[in-house]
């Protein structure tokens, strides 16, 4: 099982993170997602508001990698795992604040929630740590 250090949860707390998913026919996306944060030990959230190519992937797909690097100290891990959808509860309703934050007109699709099942070092060629 797949923990993460408090080294990771730092760096995913601060640093830009970017959420990799693979339709069914296997065309790889990427995109940044800012609401990224430690849930706990194995699961990293991010927050899917409009809907878009990652939210649309992750439906039929939902085998995730999210990459987390500071690029000062070329430091960085690429988190593996599986995306479960939250759409009620607390998790849900952080979503809901920060869709009227941003003024998005349409209710967020869900708080995506990552188990984190593999751990790759990006700042040592990519070796599994975890």
């Amino acid at each position: 099982m797949a923990k993460l250090t408090e080294e990771m949860k730092a760096l995913v707390a601060s640093q830009q993170a970017f959420i990799a998913t693979a339709s069914p026919d296997g065309m790889p996306s990427i995109a940044p997602k800012g609401s990224t944060r430690v849930l706990d030990d194995e699961h990293i959230v991010f927050y899917e508001l409009t809907g878009g190519r990652t939210w649309e992937n992750l439906q039929k797909n939902p085998r995730v990698a999210i990459a987390v690097t500071d690029r000062n100290t070329i430091q960085g891990y690429r988190f593996v795992g599986k995306a479960e959808f939250i759409t009620e509860g607390e998790l849900y309703e952080g979503a809901k604040k920060l869709a009227e934050m941003l003024k998005i007109p349409t209710p967020p699709q869900a708080a995506v929630k990552v188990k984190v099942e593999e751990i790759y070092n990006l700042g040592a060629g990519g070796l599994k740590v975890a």
